[in-house]
C-alpha cells in the first residue's frame, strides 16, 4: 500500500462496499518495508435496506442475510476516531505526534488526486476545440423561473427549446442511460428548489422529488427517462400554480400535506382532526367550505392521481395498485377511478392522458 509519502501520515482507504481500512506504512530509510493494516470498520450503522440496495448495485451473488450479518458485525468508527487510532499507531512507530485535522486533510487531498485523473482544464479545452457546449444558462433560468411562477405551458416551451438547440453535459463516461439519469436528478433537484420558491409546501416538494427520483432509477430506457423529467417539471409547475390560487388556512394545508404523504395508508377523519386539533364535524365543514369538495372526495382524488402515476410509470398490476392504495375492493376502486379519470384503469393504462 505504498504511496509517495508513505510514512508521513496514516492512510484511510474506503472500499466500494463502504468498508474502511487504516494503513500505516513502514519505512526504513529509503526502503518501503510493508504496511500495518487495520480493519474493516464502517463510519455508521447501515440499514438493512441500504445494504440490500448496495448488494444489488454491485451485483453480488451472496446471500442477503449473510451480507447483513457481516455489516452488523463491523465496528463503527467515526472518521476522527479512526484517524486518531492511526495517529497513535504512527506515533508508536515514528515517535512523531501528528495533528488530526492535518491527517484528514492529507487523506482528502490524496482522494481528490485519485478521483481527478484527468484535468478539468483539459476537458474544457477539448470541448471548446470541438464547439461542444452546455445548454444556454439563460434558457435554464427561464425554464426554472416558469416553475417558480407556476406556468406549465411556458415551462414546456423553454424545455423544447433546450432539447432542440442545446447539448446537455455528460455525467457518466461509461453509460448514456446513467448520464441521462444523473442529468434528470440534477434537473429535479433544481425544480424542487424553484417550486419551493414559488410557494409550494416544502414537504410536498421534497416528497415529489424523492418519488420521481425513485421512479427514475427503475427505468431502463433513455426515452422514458426524458419523458419522466418532463412529467416531473410539469407536475411541479402545476402544483405551484394550484398553491398560488388556493390560499388555504393552516389546518387545511396541514391536512392536504398529510394526505399527500400518507396516500398509501388508510386515512381517516379522526386522524386528521387529531392532527389539526379540531373536532371532526368542524374540520369536515371547514374543508368543504375552503376547497369545495368533501374530505373523502379529496382523499379519493389524491389516491386516483397516484394510481394514474403507478399505471403509467410502473408495471404494477391493477390488483397490486388497488392494495397499495388501500382500496379493499377492486370493483369499488375501478368505480372511483372512473369517477375522477373519466375512464377505467385499463383504458387509462392503454391510452394514458396528460
Amino acid at each position: 500500500m505504498k504511496n509517495d509519502d508513505s510514512s508521513e501520515y496514516p492512510i484511510i482507504k474506503s472500499t466500494k462496499l463502504l468498508e474502511n481500512y487504516l494503513i500505516v506504512n513502514l519505512q526504513g530509510g529509503d526502503t518501503f518495508q510493508g504496511s500495518i493494516i487495520g480493519g474493516p470498520s464502517v463510519f455508521t450503522n447501515y440499514s438493512e435496506d441500504m445494504i440490500r440496495r448496495m448488494n444489488h448495485d454491485l451485483g453480488f451473488f451472496i446471500d442477503q442475510e449473510f451480507i447483513i450479518l457481516y455489516y452488523q458485525s463491523l465496528p463503527v468508527m467515526k472518521l476522527h476516531d479512526l484517524t486518531r487510532a492511526g495517529i497513535l499507531v504512527h506515533y508508536m512507530i515514528y515517535h512523531q505526534l501528528l495533528n488530526t485535522d492535518y491527517v484528514i486533510k492529507q487523506n482528502q487531498i490524496m482522494g481528490d488526486q485519485e478521483v481527478l485523473t484527468e484535468s478539468p482544464d483539459l476537458e474544457i479545452s477539448l470541448r471548446r476545440q470541438n464547439t461542444k457546449f452546455h445548454h444556454d444558462y439563460l434558457i435554464e433560468k427561464k425554464l426554472f423561473g416558469a416553475i417558480t411562477k407556476g406556468k406549465k405551458e411556458e415551462l414546456l416551451n423553454y424545455l423544447n427549446i433546450a432539447n432542440e438547440e442545446f447539448e446537455y453535459g455528460v455525467l457518466s463516461k461509461n453509460s448514456q442511460l446513467r448520464s441521462e439519469k444523473n442529468l434528470t436528478i440534477s434537473g429535479i433537484t433544481l425544480a424542487t428548489r424553484a417550486a419551493m420558491e414559488g410557494g409550494l409546501y416544502p414537504e410536498i416538494a421534497y416528497s415529489l422529488s424523492d418519488i420521481y427520483i425513485q421512479r427514475l432509477e427503475e427505468l431502463q430506457d433513455i426515452h422514458e427517462v426524458k419523458k419522466l423529467m418532463e412529467k416531473a417539471f410539469a407536475d411541479f409547475a402545476e402544483r405551484v400554480h394550484t398553491s398560488q390560487i388556493e390560499q388555504y388556512s393552516k389546518p387545511i394545508s396541514l391536512c392536504q400535506n398529510f394526505i399527500f404523504n400518507h396516500v398509501y395508508e388508510n386515512i381517516t377523519l379522526s386522524q386528521l382532526s387529531e392532527l389539526v386539533q379540531l373536532t371532526p364535524n368542524y374540520l369536515s365543514s371547514l374543508f368543504k367550505k375552503e376547497t369545495g369538495v368533501s374530505l373523502s372526495e379529496y382523499i379519493q382524488k389524491v389516491k386516483i392521481d397516484e394510481a394514474k402515476n403507478l399505471l403509467t410509470l410502473t408495471s404494477s398490476s391493477l390488483s397490486e395498485i388497488c392494495t397499495l392504495l388501500n382500496f379493499t375492493d377492486q370493483s369499488y376502486f375501478i368505480k372511483v377511478f372512473k369517477k375522477f379519470a373519466g375512464v377505467t384503469p385499463k383504458h387509462f393504462k392503454d391510452n394514458p392522458v396528460n
